[in-house]
């Protein structure tokens, strides 16, 4: 569920993987702030100036799919940046998840210790541009904080995350901060479960179940389930190419197969027969 080689699905009709659109324009400046969390617990909050200070730059250049060319950028490693905020075991804490959040409220979840790996780039700066070239139908900026990567398979596709505008990064584990988003009694390996891992993956950093997730697209289940108003098959065509129904920041996701939207649409039927707790009602 993603861009072409970079984005993830949704729906409008009520399923949307899309990518952060809008948002307030960041200027390109060494005050902007990126805040940095354990769980809901603040770490520090760093300027540019003080990120740099810790991890100095480097001028990558890479193919960027957001703008469909290759792009350069002052590159902070995203793995030198979390080894000095977090510490240099950070990878190995009980915390599974990084969670990004943008300006725009757009969330987005992927596995942390992908921030571990080379290739990995918070980009502070546009070489190309002063001051960030626009991007997106939206024509916004990315900036202050872009997170890229330069590797030819480290796209969303690959559950990287992509996320511009960035005001924060927090290490969570998945089920404390969304536990209504986990298909509790599902069993291992079923279509739910499997289903959860791709909205896990690809979902919640657009969309809500039972209102915890992303606040960009749809709740797909509260407060009522998209399985109870939308056909089967109307569902799994949306995700599959929402282009097809309108115009819209979601991509189309050739992507996904037939039994990956099936375990998508099985994830949903599974929720829809979950009351929300009480805490999130």
């Amino acid at each position: 569920m993603t861009v072409s080689h970079f984005k993830w699905p949704a729906i409008a009709l009520a399923l949307a993987f899309a990518v952060n659109p809008g948002g307030t324009a960041a200027a390109q400046s060494d005050d902007a702030t990126l805040t940095f969390l354990r769980g809901s617990t603040p770490v520090v909050e760093l300027t540019r100036a003080e990120l740099i200070a810790k991890v100095p730059p480097t001028t990558a250049s890479f193919f960027d799919p957001r703008y469909e060319k290759t792009k350069t950028y002052r590159c902070l490693a995203i793995s030198g940046v979390m080894a000095a905020v977090f510490g240099e075991r950070w990878a190995s804490s009980e915390f599974t998840e990084a969670e990004f959040t943008a300006l725009d409220r757009y969330v987005s979840v992927a596995p942390a210790r992908k921030l571990n790996e080379p290739g990995g780039c918070l980009a502070v700066g546009d070489v190309d541009a002063p001051g960030w070239e626009p991007v997106g139908r939206k024509g916004v900026s990315p900036g202050p904080f872009y997170l890229a990567w330069s590797g030819p398979n480290q796209s969303t596709e690959n559950d990287y995350p992509w996320p511009y505008q960035l005001k924060s990064i927090a290490l969570i584990r998945f089920e404390d901060r969304y536990p209504e988003v986990v298909p509790q009694g599902a069993a291992a390996g079923s279509p739910a479960m499997r289903g959860y891992d791709l909205f896990k993956a690809h979902c919640v950093r657009c969309h809500a179940i039972n209102q915890q997730g992303g606040k960009i697209g749809p709740d797909l289940n509260a407060p009522r389930s998209i399985v109870s108003y939308r056909p089967r098959k109307m569902i799994k065509a949306y995700i599959r190419k929402p282009s097809d129904f309108r115009y819209t920041e979601m991509p189309d996701q050739p992507f996904l197969t037939d039994a990956g939207l099936e375990d998508i649409y099985q994830y949903f039927v599974f929720k829809s027969k979950q009351p929300a707790s009480r805490q999130a009602k």
